[in-house]
């Protein structure tokens, strides 16, 4: 009996494991991937993530409006303001120059399929800075409105920083379901059929929030 009541209980655990992204919410947290030990943070070529966005309703933002002068053709059609999904990271460099940093991001949103199952969904995106001087910078990517009303907002997003040999310098992760460590890496995750890989994750610089704060960040390559 004592040997059944185990068996059992093992097949429960072995099934809440496979199932581990699609359980209990954890909101806010937060994993640093890359150790910074004290003798790294006061390198004279630190690179670090100072802020990363939580992948919730914050990162969900209107479509920003300008003021124009030029007669419009035709009149509007959309009315409704739109939200896109924007993912904006400040970082910190201590070199006098950097020549070149690689930003590897990966965002995990959530929605419903068109039979209103639950699905996952799996941008990737690379972005590469040059000449990148001492001190704080922005970097961002987006999801486009359609996208974001098709396919669900975010949950889950991750940035690897690589340097121009190839080196992770630093990487952070932002979740609110339940994840492991390095989850984009992850094969259980990524070959989940519940996770659909999808395109559209881009940089800023291909929306509307070009303009805005433009000497924030560096020169993308």
């Amino acid at each position: 009996m004592k040997q059944s009541y185990c068996k059992y209980h093992h097949v429960l655990l072995c099934a809440a494991v496979s199932l581990f992204f699609i359980g209990g919410e954890l909101y806010g947290q937060s994993r640093r991937l890359s150790k910074l030990n004290a003798s790294k943070r006061n390198s004279p070529d630190r690179i670090e993530i100072e802020r990363m966005p939580p992948p919730n309703k914050t990162s969900v933002i209107r479509t920003p409006e300008f003021d124009y002068n030029v007669q419009n053709t035709m009149p509007k059609v959309t009315r409704k303001p739109r939200e896109w999904a924007l993912f904006e990271i400040k970082y910190s460099t201590s070199a006098k120059w950097t020549d070149e940093l690689t930003f590897n991001y990966h965002v995990m949103t959530r929605g419903e399929d068109e039979e209103g199952n639950e699905i996952y969904n799996y941008y990737t995106t690379t972005v590469r800075y040059i000449d990148i001087p001492k001190g704080d910078h922005m970097s961002c990517v987006a999801i486009a409105p359609s996208q974001v009303e098709r396919y669900g907002k975010p949950v889950a997003l991750a940035l690897e920083i690589v340097d121009k040999n190839g080196e992770v310098r630093d990487s952070k992760s932002e979740i609110t379901i339940n994840l492991p460590d390095e989850w984009w890496k992850n094969s259980k995750v990524l070959d989940n059929p519940k996770l659909k890989r999808r395109q559209g994750l881009v940089d800023r610089s291909k929306t509307p929030f070009a303009l805005i704060n433009i000497d924030d960040y560096e020169v993308v390559q």
